[in-house]
């Protein structure tokens, strides 16, 4: 989440020195967390080589997401002449394949992404920030594919319906450090933040404008 303000503060200033280092922690907490098989990360090292009650690695949907919606954030501040923004267009690519796949047929993302999807419950803080990516990559033109295209619609289908009669986002896990059970009473901020985040970039694509620059 915390390095595309380094890379804003790069083009603001004219001094690439903070998009530097913003690259340089980058890449080295990449090579700790990512799991190049599974192309998702963990939420940090203490769940390398920790499995799920289904024998699955766990990789936290809502981590995955702040990675995920950060990385949509990261490409739209580096210039497209900067050689370092293809490497960050790569990942985000290879995570928005590998998110597809992990999608619930009823357009949610479970909490634990490798749990098996039958019984799991809605969870609208991850989904939000999937949506949010997947919505920007195609807008952006990076996801060319319509199944991302579909893949982003379901996702916001689900987000909608999340909302409950007295106007409350449902269906957020707690605050947390790792997937955990929701209900559809449970909600947060950030869950409403992830919310607004998948509106804006659902509103891109349905005016046919251009991504904005100067959106979260």
């Amino acid at each position: 989440m915390g390095p595309p303000a380094w890379a804003e503060l790069s083009r603001a200033t004219g001094d690439d020195r903070y998009i530097a280092y913003a690259d340089k922690e980058y890449w080295a907490t990449a090579a700790k967390l990512f799991d190049g098989q599974e192309k998702l990360f963990y939420r940090d090292s203490r769940f390398i080589g920790q499995r799920g009650p289904h024998g699955e690695k766990i990789f936290w949907a809502r981590g995955n997401g702040w990675v995920y919606a950060g990385l949509a954030r990261m490409i739209r501040f580096i210039p497209a002449a900067d050689p370092r923004r293809a490497r960050y267009v790569a990942l985000f690519e290879k995570m928005s394949s590998r998110l597809v796949g992990l999608q619930k047929p009823d357009g949610y993302w479970p909490a634990s992404l490798l749990e098996p999807p039958a019984g799991t419950s809605p969870e609208t803080s991850g989904t939000g920030f999937f949506t949010y990516g997947l919505a920007w990559g195609v807008q952006a033109g990076l996801l060319k594919d319509p199944k991302f295209l579909r893949t982003a619609v379901r996702g916001w289908h689900a987000m909608e319906a999340a909302v409950q009669p007295d106007g409350r986002l449902g269906w957020v896990q707690p605050i947390g450090a790792a997937p955990e059970d929701v209900t559809k009473d449970d909600t947060q901020l950030y869950g409403v933040g992830a919310f607004l985040l998948a509106a804006t970039a659902m509103a891109d694509l349905t005016d046919g404008g251009a991504p904005k620059e100067t959106r979260p």
